[in-house]
């Protein structure tokens, strides 16, 4: 099993940032994720998820670095190849490059892309980027959305024969495209785990009819954790928790599978959802997630709306001393 986390972001120095990350190496975590959120409630959220990795590329020594995801259909797909190229180059081959269609309709409004194009874009773009990762000659890509006539696809990437590409969303098309366009399938945060099982199976019926192998791919899971050495810790690190939830979707910033009224009680909305208890609770919980479906690369958020950034890092700390070493 491989550990990520998601640094912490927004209302905060990226001095720290970058600390964190350099805390979360050395107890064992091997990769760092950030997502890609151009408007949000609250201010758990910074945009530019590939200038972030880059830094943090600098700051840490192995650390793999993963977009979960970036919602390439807001992107030139060309401004995203280099980019990634880039930071593949920048970071040494550590690159993972995760994209999704997005779904927050201000953020298509405000760069001007239409959401009825979104999933034509997000095709069509991680096309062009997979072939400009592997092109060993100037390249021409011809779409309804973009045009790129004899190109060099500069830099070459460090990763042979390129960086792993992934696709995150819930629907069926999407879990579908992920077989057909990328190396894996990548749920997000917000959905149970009963919802992560059936659609796991349905990935896994795609597979089963294409050229990948189920048990040597990628089978990676993102979810939110609070833990602490007592329950009584826990449930007092658990109000932050549910308070960023209640900033995201209590209002009027929605997700297709969150609602305002399913963020109200805590215990409905943290039931067979959310990793949180002491380190002995979590090691059963994430063997029992392993036991339900293919599960070898968790990133975890640790950090909460008003959590004090310090009570961030005791529990990076916490996971990685006594979680990860049972996953040895």
């Amino acid at each position: 099993m491989k550990f990520g986390i998601f640094p912490i972001e927004g209302g905060e120095t990226w001095e720290r940032v970058v600390e964190q990350c350099q805390i979360a190496e050395d107890v064992g975590f091997e990769a760092c994720w950030v997502n890609d959120h151009q408007a949000t409630e609250g201010d758990n959220y910074w945009p530019s998820p590939l200038t972030r990795l880059t830094s943090i590329a600098q700051g840490t020594e192995e650390m793999e670095l993963v977009t979960s995801v970036l919602i390439l259909p807001l992107y030139h797909p060309l401004h995203v190849a280099q980019r990634a190229a880039m930071l593949d180059n920048i970071s040494g081959g550590r690159l993972t490059l995760g994209v999704g269609l997005g779904y927050v309709e201000e953020e298509f409004d405000a760069f001007n892309v239409p959401m009825e194009e979104r999933a034509g874009r997000m095709i069509e773009g991680i096309q062009f980027i997979q072939e400009f990762f592997e092109a060993d000659e100037p390249i021409s890509f011809d779409c309804p959305f973009f045009s790129v006539e004899d190109w060099e696809a500069l830099p070459d990437t460090v990763s042979d024969p390129r960086p792993t590409l992934w696709i995150g969303g819930w629907g069926p098309k999407q879990i579908s495209r992920s077989v057909k366009f990328s190396d894996a399938w990548v749920p997000g945060v917000v959905a149970d785990l009963g919802i992560v099982e059936d659609r796991k199976e349905k990935q896994r019926e795609h597979v089963e009819n294409s050229d990948q192998d189920w048990e040597s791919m990628d089978h990676p899971l993102m979810r939110e954790c609070v833990i602490a050495e007592t329950e009584e810790e826990v449930m007092e690190r658990k109000q932050y928790l549910h308070t960023t939830y209640l900033d995201e979707y209590g209002g009027e910033f929605s997700h297709p599978l969150m609602t305002a009224d399913s963020v109200e009680d805590f215990h409905e909305l943290a039931d067979d959802r959310f990793i949180y208890g002491t380190p002995d609770q979590i090691i059963e919980q994430v063997e029992d997630m392993q036991d339900r479906f293919e599960l070898n690369q968790l990133a975890l958020r640790f950090h909460h709306s008003g959590m004090p950034k310090d009570l961030v890092e005791d529990q990076i700390r916490l996971f990685g001393e006594e979680v990860i070493p049972a996953f040895d």
